[in-house]
């Protein structure tokens, strides 16, 4: 295969379309000299002339003409990509590759990113569930979610919302007759374990604070999972407050122990720092913030 510079591809195509020498130097900025040293050099490298110069005109060889057709495809081929570029600079559009838990994928963020996708008609999302800690750079994500604390010294980190966790149960069991956290440990308890974890809890009351641990009956990475089994009697489990405020208010699950709580954690956007945040996800981000 020939190599050739492809800056005197796009010098020939230019010094064809302008009809000079003088008028590619102009277009370029560049002294008549530079322009011609390049056509030179062009030439010599195929080994054919491509231009026959006179002192008050140029024309295409018929090697020439067929090489230029070429040279304006690929010129066109170097705009349109430019294009491409700065038009995804300005505004979202493309594929957006997300991963984000279960629990946190279907009750916190599944309508805002549905609304987000109506709002940017041109944005592919790519949505991945899984309580799985996935390595972003490595499988090519654009954006994760994800809570408490982070590790990634690779990745950018924005913070977004601050969850509750709380205490609940199914009523009807006689949780609800609890008065302390003292009192857990001897109830069946259900862990949310995304690792191997001891069994404990930390809660909080005003100025009071009380550390318990426990043999749970069920551990389990997944509080949608969870839920589900606290809804049916299996016992007492915690859940960040959007995930169960709407069985509380239906009547499927109560707050047991409702003057103590979780010490909240924070749910992070975290995007590969070299790839800098692009218009798709500043614009996920941004709408994220003004929503949660």
């Amino acid at each position: 295969m020939l190599n050739c510079d492809l800056n005197d591809l796009m010098v020939f195509a230019t010094v064809v379309e302008q009809g000079s020498f003088t008028g590619a130097a102009e277009s370029y900025n560049t002294p008549k000299s530079n322009i011609s040293r390049k056509i030179t050099r062009l030439e010599n490298h195929l080994g054919v002339r491509l231009l026959e110069r006179s002192t008050r005109s140029l024309h295409l060889t018929e090697v020439g003409q067929r090489y230029y057709e070429y040279c304006r495809r690929i010129k066109d081929e170097l705009n349109a990509a430019d294009s491409a570029v700065e038009s995804m600079l300005e505004k979202p559009q493309g594929r957006l590759r997300i991963c984000t838990s279960l629990g946190v994928g279907q009750s916190l963020l599944s309508e805002h990113l549905a609304n987000f996708c109506l709002q940017n008609p041109d944005v592919e999302l790519d949505l991945t569930l899984t309580n799985r800690r996935v390595d972003l750079i490595e499988e090519g994500f654009d954006l994760a979610f994800r809570v408490g604390e982070l590790a990634d010294s690779s990745l950018v980190a924005k913070r977004l919302y601050s969850i509750n966790l709380k205490l609940y149960a199914a009523p009807n069991h006689g949780f609800e007759k609890l008065s302390h956290p003292s009192e857990l440990p001897e109830q069946p308890l259900m862990l949310m374990s995304a690792k191997e974890r001891s069994a404990d809890w930390h809660l909080i009351s005003d100025d009071n604070e009380h550390h318990i641990s426990f043999k749970p009956s069920v551990r389990c990475d997944d509080f949608s999972m969870l839920k589900r089994m606290a809804i049916q009697g299996f016992g007492i489990t915690e859940l960040p407050d959007y995930m169960a405020e709407e069985f509380v208010e239906n009547g499927k699950l109560i707050n047991i122990l409702p003057d103590w709580t979780f010490k909240p954690v924070d749910l992070y956007a975290l995007y590969p720092s070299h790839r800098g945040a692009t218009p798709k996800v500043r614009a996920l981000l941004d709408y994220l913030i003004q929503e949660l």
